[in-house]
């Protein structure tokens, strides 16, 4: 079987050849630049220049020779290095005033580190880097996009409590004077996804990817502050309602211009909320009904009734009580498997979900793949396929992005061991 062929008949529950394998076809399935600069090393690999995807986590775009070698069978649309059809960066960003960037550049320049981890990597042309005390700051334009402490890994994002017309929001007429057009994506941002979409379509038979979809919540959070948006939630309902009520119809607006755009091309579109935390969700059932069940449901009868892509839907942590939430909207993919936390077993979700919905991710990127031994990642992502591959179901990948100190070793030995003892029928 080809890539695609595979991912597909996986996603229908069925038992391609082998497990599908996916590094780098999600924002959170990549890698950080630095354990993949230091596996690139490792493999002795040609030097190519790494570029920042996504410049908050610091992902790095995976190139074509890794996904040859680790045999990954799905890409995302968005990625710059071949097979891409164009070097354009297409990615949307939250500024610190809360309001959108529409991120659309082929010009890229060289950010070198001036501290102890000291890599340097190429970043969008609009991105500023300010060396500023202790700190790296990022901006666009004149706002404010995130920070990185030195010998830090990731950037964060900054809220401008000056600034930001929503974090200071105290009735609905206030949320009205927010900025909300800069949310809707232009024709210029559709038209090149569209090209890249139908070239990678008809020149690859990788499955593909688009995961900018929307979030609700995670999004809330970022620009009312968490302490805020849980408040809201709880003790300014209407306020909370309508700051979702007009979220929604944005990211509607969105989703209907994605689909169209996308056609046959795309075939797993992605959305997120981060609702759980490692011991439980952030919000209990009663308030993911009252508030995000009926305007996802809204928002995936889109893509159902608009395209056959499927519906992958990307929440971290423990989220056991709200995945029969998840499937009874339209979920039919979730990720990324945090099997470290509470209640997330593998073999509890395989047994009372497993025909439901597809499981993509699994691998342990925080106690398994940086601190095990590589026999022991071995042993771990066999387990796994053991677990969740049987009827199909199953896209192996890391449980996020692959993280600092991870070994290359581990890395090669997780794919690897995905390659050979992936093949159905599973051995046990």
């Amino acid at each position: 079987m080809n890539p695609r062929e595979r991912v597909l008949i996986a996603l229908k529950h069925e038992e391609p050849d082998r497990v599908p394998i996916d590094l780098g076809g999600t924002d959170s399935s990549g890698i950080h630049v630095i354990p993949y600069i230091e596996l690139r090393k490792f493999l002795k690999l040609p030097h190519k220049p790494v570029r920042i995807i996504n410049f908050i986590q610091q992902r790095a775009d995976v190139h074509d020779d890794i996904l040859n070698l680790f045999n990954v069978d799905v890409i995302d649309i968005t990625r710059v290095s071949e097979p891409c059809g164009s070097r354009y960066a297409l990615w949307r960003y939250i500024l610190g005033d809360g309001t959108a960037f529409e991120g659309i550049t082929n010009k890229w320049i060289l950010w070198r580190r001036e501290d102890d981890i000291g890599y340097e990597a190429e970043i969008p042309s609009y991105i500023q880097v300010v060396k500023s005390n202790n700190d790296y700051i990022a901006y666009i334009g004149n706002k404010i996009l995130a920070k990185m402490p030195r010998n830090g890994y990731y950037f964060w994002g900054v809220i401008d409590k000056e600034k930001n017309i929503l974090y200071n929001a105290r009735t609905v007429d206030d949320i009205k004077k927010f900025d909300w057009d800069s949310y809707k994506v232009s024709d210029q941002f559709l038209n090149l996804l569209r090209e890249r979409a139908e070239y990678l379509y008809k020149n690859t038979s990788y499955a593909l990817a688009f995961v900018e979809g929307a979030t609700l919540h995670e999004w809330a959070q970022g620009v009312r502050g968490w302490d805020k948006w849980l408040s809201d939630l709880r003790i300014r309902k209407s306020l909370a309602e309508a700051i979702l009520d007009i979220r929604l119809e944005i990211v509607k607006y969105n989703v209907e211009k994605y689909v169209d755009v996308f056609g046959e091309f795309v075939h797993v579109i992605g959305f997120g909320d981060d609702f759980g935390t490692e011991e439980g969700p952030q919000i209990d059932v009663k308030t993911f009904r009252e508030f995000y069940k009926h305007r996802y449901e809204e928002l995936f009868s889109i893509v159902k009734k608009r395209s056959r892509a499927y519906i992958f839907f990307h929440s971290c942590g423990s989220i056991y009580p709200l995945i029969k939430e998840f499937i009874d909207i339209g979920v039919d993919i979730i990720n990324p498997v945090q099997i470290s936390a509470k209640g997330m077993d593998p073999e509890k979700l395989k047994k009372e979900f497993g025909d439901q919905i597809t499981f993509w991710g699994g691998v342990d990127t925080q106690h398994v793949l940086p601190f095990a031994k590589p026999n022991e990642v071995i042993e771990h992502v066999k387990k796994l396929i053991e677990i969740f591959a049987p009827k199909g179901g199953f896209i192996l990948a890391p449980v996020h992005n692959i993280q600092p100190p991870t070994p290359p070793e581990n890395i090669v030995a997780m794919f690897k061991t995905a390659y050979e003892y992936g093949k159905y029928p599973i051995k046990r």
